[in-house]
């Protein structure tokens, strides 16, 4: 890779960190807010990425959009040789401490429903590979579960991805951490699917 190629790909992931930055600011982005806080001028992220949609697409098609096995496993403990109910429920809870890593993925996926097709692609993709990860992770969905696991999954997380966004408030009015908010909802998913 020549110097120029260099510089190329260090802007570009200058450009996505400012994105993130700015969405993890709870900051609604523009291309010159990224600009301004990635040092760069305007026009490279219309050059490079067509302009804040195919910016936000790279972003949410990056390794680190969506958590990896080895960080879900971390989270987890050890789940193999649990019930389906059992690891479902650590997969949840895993899955949540993930997201409260990840603000500016909670951000992106809040904002699904203003993205145009080419962006929800992008996103798709990258939910994909979080399946793929989770199950990797957690192994396939047993059948004896009683439900989809995929559509449970994406409940889960536009759930998680709300009440992260909320500042994690309960309704007690008061505040939980990542780790407290994952205990607790996977305390309530093993409850629900009738798990002791």
């Amino acid at each position: 890779m020549n110097a120029k190629d260099k510089s190329r790909e260090a802007t570009k992931r200058a450009f996505a960190a400012a994105l993130a930055d700015e969405l993890a600011a709870g900051r609604s982005p523009t291309v010159e807010g990224v600009a301004a806080r990635a040092g760069a001028n305007k026009a490279l992220v219309y050059r490079y990425f067509g302009g804040l949609p195919g910016l936000i697409a790279a972003y949410a098609a990056g390794e680190s959009f969506m958590p990896s096995a080895a960080e879900l496993l971390e989270l987890a403990g050890s789940p193999g040789g649990k019930s389906a109910r059992d690891r479902f429920a650590a997969c949840a809870a895993a899955t949540v401490s993930a997201l409260a890593r990840r603000p500016a993925t909670v951000q992106v996926l809040l904002r699904l429903p203003t993205f145009d097709a080419e962006t929800l692609a992008a996103l798709r993709e990258g939910r994909a590979r979080g399946i793929a990860q989770i199950r990797e992770a957690f192994g396939d969905p047993d059948p004896g579960l009683g439900f989809d696991a995929d559509v449970a999954f994406g409940l889960l997380i536009s759930g998680a991805c709300q009440m992260l966004a909320a500042g994690r408030s309960t309704w007690l009015g008061g505040e939980l951490s990542p780790e407290e908010l994952a205990a607790q909802l996977g305390r309530t998913i093993r409850g629900m699917l009738g798990a002791s």
